[in-house]
């Protein structure tokens, strides 16, 4: 079966689940973890990570293009896989000497005692990332988001016996790198065809697509983890540190727009190559629709109370960025919304008007982010990425529309989603500013409170969403 031909919704469930599930194995590491190493050693760890997410590009990006082509009618799944192993295998062979130079002659990054993890990870990263992404080509596309709440259910419990073992932040590159590497065989079973030596006419087709997601990817990786690059480069790992607990916060916003965007593309390509206008504009819509749903109530909840929530997870020593996290919770509603649009227009088979918005973009980002670093610290950091994005979101809206001029970029169950959100942040404020946050106990009611009060706002005023949450429920049962 096909990504066209999948229940769209139900995937899009299951997905979200195995993020939650993912979310709350991950969430208890993370506030042991920041606790534990502070913020420079947690945020030497996220410095090694981003520099794996973008230096894996290459793979990454070999690995999309397999699955642009799989989405297409006729194109053999397990021509694109034995092309994606390839890819996985050659690459690294080229990267890591490079790398290995780069990190002698150079002192952007302090990799002292952690290049070796580091090698480690970029490798395993590179077979996990080309295998799961061939995986969300495939009908039970959610399949690839369990796939990495697997790697979550190891990769906690490994790196907290490195990290207990007084391995430091060069424990949790291990943990996660053993992690990825037991969930491999888990991805290629899933996957569920064998592997065979691609063709040239198969590998020639896919790099079409690559020289353009190679990039894509690039630049995506660079923008979105820009912040990392420079904390890291112009201040010092705990300033990275900071900045992280901020993302963790803020990551369940994007559990409904990653996992959508995701299956997107797919199903937009196999839509598009069969000349169905009407089944593109649908499903565009309804992942405009509801991509942001929960990274609006995050904005909201952590405008209410900022730093009460930074400090009584995290700790005192996290205290004083409660604007970061503010700046984070707000891009992370815009990037689901844009997500939704690149993936767009990547199933429209136009890579190359990503590639050209993503490098100006790009630029901005790192251009304006050096600027602010220098005269406002973090959280100018914050302010350009989230003025990058939506420049970016400007891009994408107005290629989109030139498509496919039906559709409604601000559809009206994100405007519900506006309206409730408002109404729980007022109810929020209200009842913290006489409460205040002085344990655990009071910041779990004031958040549940918060996700009641949205919850019930929005089943009161969207039809749309309760028809949405029907439907769901009814195709799951059905199953």
């Amino acid at each position: 079966m096909s990504a066209g031909e999948a229940n769209f919704g139900l995937e899009i469930s299951r997905g979200v689940l195995a993020k939650f599930v993912m979310a709350a194995i991950g969430f208890a590491g993370t506030i042991v973890f920041a606790r534990v190493l502070g913020p420079t050693g947690y945020g030497a760890f996220y410095v090694v990570l981003t520099l794996v997410n973008v230096l894996d590009n290459p793979v990454t990006g070999w690995g999309v293009a397999c699955k642009k082509r799989i989405s297409e009618t006729e194109f053999s799944t397990s021509e694109a896989l034995g092309s994606g192993l390839l890819g996985a295998i050659v690459l690294p062979l080229l990267m890591l000497p490079a790398v290995y130079l780069f990190h002698r002659q150079t002192d952007f990054y302090d990799l002292t005692g952690l290049f070796e993890p580091f090698s480690v990870l970029f490798v395993t990263i590179c077979f996990f990332a080309v295998t799961n992404r061939i995986l969300s080509a495939r009908a039970n596309f959610s399949a690839s988001q369990w796939s990495d709440t697997l790697r979550s259910i190891f990769t906690t419990p490994l790196q907290l016996v490195f990290v207990l073992l007084g391995f430091g932040a060069a424990g949790m590159v291990y943990g996660l790198a053993i992690a990825t590497l037991l969930t491999i065989p888990y991805v290629l079973y899933r996957i569920g065809v064998r592997p065979v030596r691609p063709s040239r006419s198969s590998l020639a087709s896919i790099a079409s697509y690559a020289k353009y997601s190679v990039p894509n990817g690039f630049i995506g990786t660079a923008q979105s983890r820009a912040d990392i690059l420079l904390l890291g480069a112009l201040l010092t790992a705990a300033a990275v540190g900071e900045y992280q607990v901020g993302m963790q916060l803020t990551m369940a916003g994007t559990f409904i727009g990653g996992v959508t965007s995701e299956g997107l593309m797919a199903r937009v390509s196999e839509h598009w190559s069969r000349n169905d206008v009407s089944a593109t504009v649908t499903d565009v819509t309804n992942s405009l629709s509801y991509a942001s749903i929960l990274a609006i109530p995050l904005f909201f909840g952590a405008a209410a109370m900022p730093n009460d929530l930074l400090v009584t997870v995290f700790g005192q020593q996290y205290s004083g960025v409660g604007m970061v996290l503010v700046g984070l919770a707000f891009f992370r509603a815009l990037n689901m919304q844009t997500g939704q649009l690149g993936s767009t227009i990547a199933g429209l088979d136009r890579p190359d008007i990503n590639t050209r918005i993503g490098v100006v973009v790009l630029a901005l980002n790192v251009g304006l982010g050096y600027l602010f670093l220098l005269k406002y610290g973090i959280v100018g950091v914050v302010a350009a990425t989230i003025v990058s994005e939506l420049v970016k979101y400007i891009g994408f809206a107005y290629v989109v529309k030139q498509y496919l001029p039906e559709i409604q970029l601000l559809p009206r169950p994100v405007r519900h989603q506006l309206l409730s959100g408002a109404f729980m942040f007022l109810t929020v404020d209200g009842v913290h500013a006489l409460t205040g946050v002085s344990w655990w106990g009071e910041l779990l009611f004031l958040v549940s409170l918060g996700g009641a009060v949205y919850a019930s706002v929005l089943i009161v005023i969207s039809e749309p969403f309760r028809i949405t949450v029907r439907g769901i429920i009814s195709d799951a049962l059905d199953r």
